[in-house]
């Protein structure tokens, strides 16, 4: 299982990206394919080169791992011995680690910017054979650890100081202590990990390289085949009849594969269960929240808190049916524009706009942020636009050592602009951990990274709507930051409850058929949705195209951290640098506390139901000004 936890240092957006920048909106309308990733200009692209220059550099490294992590064998029964000791396996197996995040980095980024290319795929698999290895080798660690009492690490860390980095991963094991297992035990969980993850790999490959896509066509007639990136341009089109055409075809293969889909969702809710059953946990939920510090609690407060109060939500359907003269809108219509913009940006553009927009943040500091973010920005660190293969949606990756590396999918639109925000924010978070924290706590968990990355957007967006020009632009980022709302804040508190519903489901020995699993997340996007809103056999199936379910309670902190970030910028629009500064220290913080204590250090308690009920009334309040707007309009339109 050691492996596994790779992911949770890759940060993806979950809303689809749209694919061609401006720059190759030619190409596209002459060649219908999304481009190859050899007519992507080189400065849009990694440099991959800066991490390895030639594979056999990266083999040599391979290489050492393997002759290295050998050596941690020799610790076994002794780890214990004297604080010397331990320091020294400690620091062994961070050497091996590190080298070989720095392995997985590379090759696991270079596989994801052409998912085609077996050669990457094949290195990503030799890194996570050798950290299967790597784990037997090491299994006997955290038994030995815990096999006494606390006290003689305590003793171990007055004897060496720099042993206590390590104090609160030596208090956490002894917290988990009851979920523990035999060497032998533990050996055959890390083995496990081969076959547990096969579901989640069989996915990606599934749908990076075996769908067959339909084509639908444009507003002017252009027939265009669909990809999983065109559809964030397309569900904004003006036309419905363009975006019913092209959400029908986005769904072809998914609904053509829907019973394998089935098979490998439930191989994958059963490989969650499996180990919550095997370390003794009362559920899979709690396997995965506890290792965090996170209560159940927590997260069944959030689907609560959101379902007590959906009428914001069943209010927002019902605005956008009015004014766009239907009497229920279908879902290819929740993203349709009420204020329409038809500005495209440019890559350049939307790097201007946001290191304007946050400038007070980056600006702190003597300007050590702004300083990063041009790094990011001028050194081949962010692959912008999509081309054949690459993997749709977008990510921030890091590992110790190395600076991060943003993956997009960038075609001009606003929403582009936001997500580029976001994982900058999360680049931020990487950046301050690693430089003010030492190697034991610079990660953090996905519960604070998305409070980061979502902040940052939410600056954005209220530097775009105090410098708005006019109405017009004015509701069309209310619309964007509303629907912001519904799809980070509702969509993934309602993706949640279905993750949770249905690991409930095969806990209980619901079989997850491809029947329960449509019925069940339909009838919970209706719930969700209200009267308003008219679910299409095409949405029903929509679990099968989300591939967070596969990250083992994921999406839950999209949501939650919505609401945090909310505050956090709230206290930014109010107390101006003292609240900028306390955001700073909280990006710093790594893992140094359990994460709704950090979150407290940038100004947001989620221990209370405040930062849920900002949310509500923060949407109700931008569907007042947007209906003052939409109104006015519709009076001058009359009078002309």
């Amino acid at each position: 299982m050691y492996f596994r936890l790779l992911i949770f240092y890759i940060f993806i957006v979950m809303a689809c990206n749209t694919n061609e920048s401006p720059d190759n909106t030619e190409v596209a309308s002459k060649n219908t394919a999304v481009p190859l990733r050899s007519e992507i200009d080189d400065k849009y692209k990694w440099d991959m080169s800066a991490i390895y220059a030639t594979e056999e550099a990266w083999e040599a490294d391979l290489n050492y791992v393997k002759e290295l992590y050998p050596g941690l064998a020799d610790f076994k029964g002794k780890l214990l011995s004297s604080p010397e000791v331990l320091l020294e396996a400690i620091e062994l197996r961070n050497k091996v680690n590190q080298t070989l995040w720095k392995l997985y980095h590379y090759a696991s980024n270079s596989s994801n910017a052409d998912v085609r290319n077996e050669k990457f795929q094949e290195m990503v698999q030799r890194v996570i054979n050798t950290s299967v290895n790597i784990g037997e080798t090491t299994a006997y660690f955290t038994p030995e650890l815990i096999e006494g009492d606390y006290s003689t690490l305590e003793d171990f860390m007055s004897q060496n100081e720099y042993l206590r980095t390590y104090e609160k991963q030596f208090k956490d094991l002894f917290i988990s202590k009851p979920h523990i297992l035999s060497e032998k035990e533990e050996r055959l969980l890390t083995m496990a990990g081969k076959i547990t993850g096969v579901a989640n790999d069989a996915y990606d490959i599934m749908r990076a390289t075996d769908f067959v896509w339909p084509t639908f066509e444009d507003e002017n007639g252009n027939k265009l085949t669909m990809s999983q990136g065109r559809y964030g341009k397309y569900t904004k089109s003006t036309d419905r009849r363009v975006r019913e055409d092209m959400y029908e075809a986005l769904y072809v293969p998914f609904k053509g594969n829907i019973n394998t889909m089935s098979v490998l969702m439930k191989g994958n809710v059963e490989g969650h269960i499996f180990y919550a059953d095997a370390r003794g946990y009362e559920s899979s939920l709690e396997a995965k929240l506890k290792g965090d510090g996170i209560s159940t609690d927590v997260y069944k407060n959030l689907v609560n808190s959101v379902n007590d109060n959906l009428q914001p939500l069943h209010r927002w359907a019902e605005m956008k049916a009015k004014y766009l003269g239907v009497e229920k809108i279908k879902p290819f219509d929740t993203y349709a524009p009420l204020a329409d913009s038809t500005i495209v940006y440019t890559y350049e553009e939307a790097q201007e706009m946001i290191l304007e927009a946050l400038d007070p943040l980056l600006s702190s500091n003597e300007g050590e942020l702004r300083d990063f973010t041009e790094k990011m920005y001028n050194e081949n660190l962010i692959d912008v636009f999509e081309s054949q293969g690459k993997q749709s949606g977008a990510y921030m990756s890091s590992t110790w050592g190395l600076p991060p590396r943003i993956k997009l999918n960038f075609s001009g639109t606003l929403d582009d602009i936001f997500t580029l925000a976001h994982e900058l924010g999360h680049a931020y978070h990487s950046y301050l951990s690693q430089k003010n924290q030492p190697y034991a706590t610079y990660r953090y968990t996905t519960f604070n990274a998305e409070a980061a990355a979502i902040a940052t957007e939410a600056l954005l967006m209220d530097h775009l709507l105090a410098n708005a020009k006019n109405d017009d632009e004015k509701a069309f980022l209310i619309q964007n930051y509303i629907q912001s709302i519904g799809s980070t804040y509702y969509r993934q508190t309602r993706f949640a409850e279905f993750e949770l519903l249905i690991h409930e489901a095969a806990e209980n020995g619901q079989i997850l058929t491809e029947d329960f699993l449509t019925e069940s997340f339909g009838e919970m996007y209706s719930r969700y949705w209200g009267p308003y809103m008219e679910i299409t056999e095409e949405e029903a199936y929509s679990w099968s195209r989300i591939p967070h379910f596969y990250y083992n309670y994921y999406v839950y902190t999209y949501a939650t951290s919505f609401a945090a970030a909310e505050k956090i910028a709230e206290n930014v629009r109010n107390e101006g640098q003292p609240a900028i500064d306390d955001f700073i220290a909280y990006l710093s913080t790594g893992s140094q506390d359990y994460p709704v204590e950090l979150l407290k250090i940038a100004g947001a308690d989620m221990t209370t139901s405040e930062p849920f009920e900002a949310v509500s009334r923060k949407m109700n309040f931008l569907m007042d000004e947007l209906e003052k707007i939409l109104e006015v309009k519709s009076l001058k339109d009359v009078e002309l």
